[in-house]
């Protein structure tokens, strides 16, 4: 995997009266914020060793440029398609501000040695910013990494052990970067690295995407649980539970509960598949057998609600309408993620949720400098 260190770019928190305001503006307000000081530029190339904490993930990885090539060639694996139009949209939004504020996530299986490495480099010395905030308890982290042989350790870790790297989050970005980088105008050079951060597969959490599908009229109960019934052995639930283990979700009818499972018949039909997951499973077969769904992906019927959320934001969804009916899914599991991305085959859309997911504007990588 072929790296880089850079000048990072980050929030001048003595100018800063509101960290969250900035994070949410700085997006669309880069160029004003460069205007106003409220950012200031390193002035040598380094990595950035990263961490986030919260009660939901303690996260560490490396933040640095990775050569656009890499996604290219297909060493930077993706489970997902991107869309023309987002792809178009986001080189607008990139190439106007001449920045990227967040850096893309992309994860990898432990290597141990590494990571102790890492871990040695948290010192104060290098502490460069740290950021508190209270709506999620998180606190970030920035370490500087700029000695050179801490710099040749972390080359040779990604040239030498790192053959593949997966995406978490960033399919559009990555697919806009290698777009304008193969554009040949006069800036395509510019885009040859993107702004990124490693972190390794247990660093992060998979989250669901509950569905939630609205019904024009509604559909009686007793009609609903004989359709399951034919795909899925489920039972009444006075009180909700998380789903439990792969194949098993969790049917909310509006008025009542269901813990539901896949029969094994009908995961039988499918054994020859290399993969079969509860979404897959949910739009090929219930959703299209019980409520005509014939493309989840553009049917507008279909809400989908982050796992993040838990039961109480999956509920507030549900809520919104007289004839919603909702399904609560098990997470998919990171070696499933992992087989669906080295086959390069595609999950289906809404499939996972990953997280951490960096603040935009906490590290910028600016292109002019």
């Amino acid at each position: 995997m072929h790296i880089k260190p850079f000048k990072a770019v980050f929030p001048n928190i003595d100018n800063l009266k509101d960290i969250v305001l900035f994070t949410e503006k700085v997006r669309n307000d880069i160029t004003m914020m460069g205007k106003s000081d409220f950012l200031k530029h390193s002035d040598q190339l380094q990595y950035i060793l990263y961490s986030i904490r919260s009660p939901q993930v303690n996260s560490t990885g490396i933040i640095c440029l990775t050569d656009i090539r890499e996604y290219k060639v297909g060493n930077i694996l993706k489970h997902e398609k991107t869309l023309e139009e987002k792809e178009i949209e986001q080189s607008k939004l990139i190439t106007s501000r001449q920045s990227m504020v967040k850096p893309v996530l992309l994860t990898y299986p432990v290597h141990e040695a590494f990571e102790e490495f890492l871990e040695g480099l948290k010192n104060e010395t290098n502490l460069i910013q740290r950021f508190y905030f209270e709506d999620k308890q998180e606190e970030h982290f920035f370490w500087r990494i700029s000695k050179p042989e801490e710099l040749k350790r972390i080359d040779t870790f990604f040239s030498d052990d790192l053959k593949r790297a997966y995406i978490a989050d960033g399919h559009h970005r990555l697919a806009t970067f290698a777009r304008l980088e193969a554009s040949g105008t006069q800036d395509a050079d510019k885009y040859r690295y993107i702004l990124s951060v490693y972190i390794p597969f247990r660093g992060l959490n998979i989250h669901p995407f509950h569905r939630v599908i609205s019904l024009t009229k509604k559909m009686k109960e007793d009609v609903l649980l004989k359709a399951v019934g034919e795909l899925c052995f489920y039972e009444k639930i006075e009180k909700h539970f998380l789903p439990k283990f792969k194949y098993n979700y969790i049917l909310h009818t509006g008025k009542s509960i269901y813990a539901c499972v896949w029969k094994p018949s009908l995961l039988d039909k499918y054994k020859y598949e290399p993969l079969i997951l509860d979404t897959s499973l949910l739009n090929a077969v219930l959703f299209r057998q019980i409520f005509e769904v014939h493309d989840a992906r553009t049917d507008e019927r279909i809400k989908y609600v982050e796992g993040f959320k838990g039961w109480e934001g999956f509920e507030k969804a549900l809520s919104k309408g007289k004839n919603n009916i909702g399904f609560y899914l098990y997470p998919v599991a990171f070696e499933d993620f992992q087989i669906v991305s080295d086959l390069h085959l595609t999950l289906p859309p809404k499939s996972t949720w990953f997280e951490p997911r960096i603040r935009n504007g906490l590290v910028i990588h600016d292109f002019r400098h």
